[in-house]
């Protein structure tokens, strides 16, 4: 069902922005929507994170670090590509794979008695 919005691109009084919106007005600049952004999908790109990572303390630290790119590059988000979340969410996997590779790397290089970069 699509609700009535705004020219602006903001929801009718008493709705509650989509994320989508929410991006829209990070782009801007706006921190109180960012405040939004960050609630609307930190479970979610925790969990993913968690689940890819292993460790939970890596999983916070990709999460922290995929919500900061989110809060930086929020102007880059195209709706007609796929949903807000969909753009964050993959983000998070790119960002806990990576996390994975690296920890690989380093073990790989101290099994074979090279110093880690």
């Amino acid at each position: 069902m699509r609700t009535e919005r705004e020219p602006s691109g903001v929801p009718a009084s008493g709705e509650e922005p989509s994320l989508e919106d929410l991006l829209a007005q990070v782009a801007l600049g706006h921190e109180q929507a960012f405040d939004r952004v960050y609630d609307l999908p930190a479970g979610p790109v925790f969990g993913l994170a968690r689940r890819v990572v292993r460790d939970r303390a890596q999983a916070e630290e990709v999460a922290q670090e995929v919500l900061a790119v989110v809060w930086r590059t929020a102007s880059r988000y195209d709706r007609t590509r796929g949903s807000a979340l969909s753009w964050v969410m993959t983000m998070a996997h790119r960002r806990s794979v990576d996390r994975v590779r690296s920890a690989q790397a380093s073990a790989g290089r101290v099994a074979a008695g090279r110093p880690s970069a």
